[in-house]
């Protein structure tokens, strides 16, 4: 009887394991996630825009709830890229979970309780940087890293003149976490000086404010208008109970803290609203909005995941994807001879404007879509101007379509 059960529970066992197929989509996925991430907080570059990005993520998270033996998911961010520099965070610096809807917006509230009074903020894009004081100065100034370790930027924080290197009023131990932001005045002047001085101009604010800290020219630092918005306190040797407290306890100690509204759950909907029709009058550039539980006990016991706070998610502006059909692909090679995936599918409007081809970073992002000739594609304009495939509509596919195939050699 034992070896019968026995040999039940085997049988189950391998019913539930991960076919191939889905265990080398899991591992094309993780290859691109890890790249897009290296990219994005170690040379401050985007290999894709926060739709693609948010959308692969999402596509392995299904995965691994169903075979949770596939979980080695990228962490939160990358490791820093000079390891001497490396200076590890108490507590990790992880991410937020992300809302494209009202619904899931509410599915939210539902969770974590509609007695809760919650924070609206804007959700800053920038760079995430964890600020250590200790007796009023600033001891060390850490990059989120790969959110257990970052690299230590202290010297060029002090350059910017973008925080106080010494607080009035402080406690003996303060931690904050900030972002590190330019202005779009401060951008456009930056640019005008590159341009007069025949440098180009450069490209994103974000990317920009994340390329300025690691600048050895303190000088050059200093000019270029940085500022800091900071929008949690880590650790204090007294927490007040709300995050709305905390956040005045750190603005009382002379630094500048992000634009904070508490609300009841039933005005959350509204205030996301109005925050979001408020967003061109912003001085700093923002990709969505922060809804946070005020309650700091409440927050703890809701606790978190490997990747993100349960208390606490981001809506983020989305515009709603077109569906049109690919038609071919073409492998360009640069100077370095990389091949580059160059999407064309039928002519759609984004915005105002016919696009009618996306480039795709590498083959294993391709795969990592399961992207076949043929199939229904979803389009978006990343950042209003970019075209870019953020996934198929594998409802509509009619078993006629084929692989695509890997550039020649």
């Amino acid at each position: 009887m034992r070896l019968v059960v026995l040999l039940f529970v085997l049988i189950q066992l391998s019913c539930l394991a991960a076919p191939s197929a889905v265990e080398r989509q899991a591992g094309y996925l993780r290859s691109i996630l890890r790249q897009a991430d290296e990219a994005y907080y170690n040379r401050h570059d985007s290999i894709m825009g926060d739709a693609a990005y948010d959308a692969l993520r999402a596509q392995y998270d299904r995965l691994v709830a169903t075979y949770p033996e596939l979980d080695a998911a990228p962490s939160v961010g990358a490791q820093p890229a000079d390891a001497a520099n490396r200076i590890g965070h108490y507590k990790p610096v992880l991410s937020l979970q992300k809302a494209y809807s009202d619904s899931e917006v509410e599915a939210f509230l539902e969770k974590c309780g509609a007695d809760q009074n919650y924070c609206i903020e804007p959700k800053m894009d920038g760079l995430t940087v964890v600020l250590r004081y200790r007796n009023g100065l600033l001891a060390q100034a850490i990059t989120r890293g790969d959110g257990q370790a970052g690299s230590d930027v202290t010297a060029a924080i002090l350059a910017s003149g973008c925080v106080p290197g010494e607080l009035k009023g402080a406690p003996e131990k303060l931690d904050v976490r900030g972002e590190v932001l330019i202005p779009y005045a401060a951008f456009d002047q930056l640019n005008q000086r590159r341009r007069a001085a025949g440098d180009p101009p450069l490209k994103s604010p974000r990317n920009t404010a994340a390329g300025t800290l690691r600048l050895k020219d303190y000088s050059e630092v200093a000019r270029r208008g940085l500022e800091i918005r900071v929008f949690e306190l880590l650790d204090a040797a007294t927490m007040p109970p709300t995050h709305t407290e905390a956040l005045a306890m750190v603005e009382s100690c002379g630094l500048p803290v992000v634009e904070c509204h508490t609300v009841d759950a039933a005005e959350v909907l509204r205030s996301i609203a109005v925050l979001s029709r408020r967003r061109s009058e912003l001085p700093y550039m923002t990709d969505g909005i922060v809804l946070r539980v005020d309650d700091r006990a409440a927050y703890e016991r809701l606790g978190a995941t490997a990747h993100h706070p349960r208390g606490a998610i981001a809506r983020k502006y989305r515009a709603a994807p077109v569906e049109t059909r690919l038609l071919r692909v073409e492998w360009t090679r640069g100077a370095t001879g990389k091949a580059t995936p160059v999407a064309h599918f039928e002519p759609v409007e984004l915005q105002g404007a016919t696009v009618q081809r996306a480039t795709l970073h590498n083959l294993n992002h391709l795969r990592a879509m399961d992207l076949m000739m043929g199939d229904w594609i979803r389009v978006v304009r990343a950042g209003g101007a970019v075209p870019e495939i953020v996934g198929i509509c594998p409802g509509r596919r009619t078993g006629a379509e084929e692989p695509i195939p890997a550039p020649l050699p």
